[in-house]
């Protein structure tokens, strides 16, 4: 079932045709813009992954929780400092309508509904509405969670009435997350337990055409914005979370010979998202400058950022190979234990930091010739 229709029965609407979101989806591996892609593209709408992961902001961001070991960090939600920042941004800078409900019942839109509820079965039944409003014409939902951690994914019909899910998920195959899950012949997931799932905590959709999206000028402001460094609340963001990333992988105290294997994993997975953060965003970035840059051979500034943001996804994948790989497994975190593998780790985390450093004050010189 790879064509794309819509198949109408009672009480169920599943639109088919809309592509897998995984892990590694489009050469990416951040979820919202992976989410993105597949829900636009069923739409119509010509967008590849480069571009969604850097017209969203995503490609800039980088953040490290100063306090903990937190595989929260590399979140879209903590890219800019306002939360929805990176969502909108997303689906405004295709020129289309955002809309944006949250658990809590409020509602983020460029015409607002407003959702005046507290009861849980109350918000799930706006939850509910808005699936179907949007499948019912052809629109699928990107939502927060639904299988798994709140990470993006793509609702791509309903059964009984709403109370029952079809779509893509990176979590769909993950035996800790899919024990309520069946498939569809299509692949879809199938569940009835999205709501007990408390990391399903927001859902959003790709509205009408506005007829404005985003400038290079906007899309300029908004990587600035990412990757200016700055301290928020307990999270270092952008430039300064580099310092924290390196001194944290540093800090002897935090690592023993004899720290059990689940600590060992956290570090690893933490030290991990970072790489994936850089390398994932960079090189996305590197390809949307240079692209920009082709079409712009009078401004030399394009290429000269395009070239920064690639020594700074190069650097990046480094880090795999002197870890043995992109896996987090076995090998890995015997390698990561070693400190003079982190001292290694630390000197490229140094070379990404000076690279983006450039890019960033080149970005900003370009700014100023755009305005």
């Amino acid at each position: 079932m790879d064509n794309k229709r819509k198949h109408v029965s009672e009480g169920s609407v599943v639109l088919y045709g809309v592509p897998k979101v995984h892990y590694g989806a489009f050469g990416g591996c951040t979820p919202y813009p992976i989410s993105l892609k597949a829900a636009a593209n069923y739409m119509g709408i010509d967008l590849d992954y480069d571009d969604a992961i850097v017209i969203c902001g995503a490609a800039f961001r980088l953040v490290w929780d100063t306090t903990a070991w937190n595989g929260g960090n590399v979140d879209v939600l903590l890219g800019f400092d306002d939360p929805s920042t990176t969502f909108r941004s997303g689906i405004e800078s295709l020129g289309r309508k955002f809309t944006l409900l949250g658990r809590d019942g409020s509602a983020v839109a460029a015409e607002p509904e407003k959702f005046q509820m507290s009861e849980d079965a109350k918000i799930k039944d706006e939850f509910i509405r808005f699936i179907k409003k949007n499948i019912d014409k052809g629109v699928p939902v990107i939502a927060l969670g639904i299988i798994g951690p709140p990470e993006a994914c793509v609702i791509t019909g309903y059964r009984d009435n709403g109370q029952t899910l079809l779509g893509w998920n990176c979590f769909q195959d993950s035996p800790e997350f899919a024990t309520y899950v069946s498939f569809d012949e299509s692949g879809y997931f199938i569940t009835s337990s999205w709501w007990e799932n408390r990391d399903t905590t927001a859902l959003m959709s790709i509205g009408e055409e506005t007829g404005k999206p985003a400038s290079v000028e906007t899309i300029i402001e908004r990587a600035v914005l990412a990757l200016e460094g700055r301290r928020f609340g307990k999270y270092s963001k952008g430039i300064a979370a580099y310092d924290a990333w390196k001194k944290a992988i540093l800090d002897e105290s935090q690592f023993s010979a004899d720290m059990s294997i689940p600590l060992q994993a956290e570090r690893l997975m933490c030290h991990g998202d970072g790489m994936d953060c850089v390398a994932d965003g960079r090189k996305s970035a590197c390809k949307y400058f240079r692209k920009i840059a082709s079409g712009n051979p009078k401004q030399p500034l394009f290429e000269k950022i395009a070239e920064q943001f690639g020594v700074s996804a190069t650097a990046a994948h480094r880090m795999f190979d002197i870890l043995g790989g992109w896996e987090r497994g076995e090998a890995q975190m015997k390698a990561f234990m070693k400190p003079e593998t982190r001292k290694r780790l630390g000197g490229l985390i140094d070379e990404c930091k000076a690279a983006d450093e450039k890019a960033l004050a080149l970005m900003k010189e370009l700014a100023n010739t755009l305005n």
